[in-house]
């Protein structure tokens, strides 16, 4: 589900669910903390690149994975995601989300708790979990962090997708390319940062999350708590019931 590839001291993972666009569930989300426990220590990894296999980044979290469960079952569920994503902040190597084409709700949580996002021109990011019924269940903080309140309250309250270049202009994404560059842009950037002195890089990593507090866990937990509270309404449970019902025509 996710693969580890590592080459001139970066360590490449991928995302590898194409046929679901990439959307991550419970197993997908501890293989991908396993990866992460895998490389934190390694000398010969100096930045950490995640990419999704196919035609996304990663579509969210996986609906079919959420649906059987009860609410206070759902919210355990995705405060796993957030707790597992979390160690982006914790290993010591920069860490740099590579986003081409669906970079949706769990997707652009994910893409958030990476130090530097980098997107082609087509992707589309954006955070619709209020359209189906329910609050973000984890990313918001890191969210503020990185666009401030304004444009956090556009994209999820009003559930606005946003291109690769529209993302650049708000501050959620670093750079944007060609949808051909992508992989060359991130490569080169990510040779760039393993070029630097790796102390001073980890512990710049290290200040930058202390200074930022809207990156505190607490609002994760907050997050988990409207979520559980959103996720038993009539409402949600039938958005979610017909999304399913739609895959299943496919």
């Amino acid at each position: 589900m996710i693969d580890l590839t590592i080459e001139n001291e970066i360590a490449w993972l991928t995302l590898n669910r194409p046929e679901v666009l990439n959307a991550m569930d419970l197993d997908s989300v501890r293989a991908f903390r396993a990866r992460l426990e895998a490389v934190r220590n390694r000398e010969d990894v100096r930045v950490v690149v995640t990419g999704g296999a196919g035609r996304a980044f990663c579509a969210g979290s996986d609906l079919k994975d959420l649906a059987p469960l009860s609410p206070a079952q759902a919210a355990k569920a995705e405060r796993a995601h957030a707790d597992a994503f979390a160690l982006l902040d914790a290993i010591p190597q920069p860490t740099v989300a590579m986003l081409h084409g669906h970079v949706l709700g769990g997707g652009m949580g994910l893409a958030l708790y990476h130090d530097f996002r980098i997107a082609s021109v087509s992707a589309s990011l954006g955070m619709p979990e209020v359209e189906v019924g329910w609050t973000p269940p984890w990313g918001l903080g890191r969210l503020v962090d990185v666009v401030g309140g304004a444009a956090a309250r556009w994209l999820a309250m009003g559930c606005e997708t946003v291109t690769g270049d529209e993302a650049k202009a708000i501050g959620l994404v670093h750079d944007c390319v060609a949808d051909d560059a992508l992989r060359d842009r991130v490569r080169a950037f990510a040779l760039r940062l393993a070029s630097l002195p790796p102390l001073a890089l980890r512990e710049t990593k290290v200040l930058l999350n202390r200074i930022s507090p809207a990156r505190n866990a607490r609002w994760d937990a907050a997050a988990s708590e409207a979520f559980e509270l959103c996720f038993g309404t009539d409402e949600a449970s039938a958005n979610v019931a017909e999304f399913i019902a739609r895959k299943k025509k496919r």
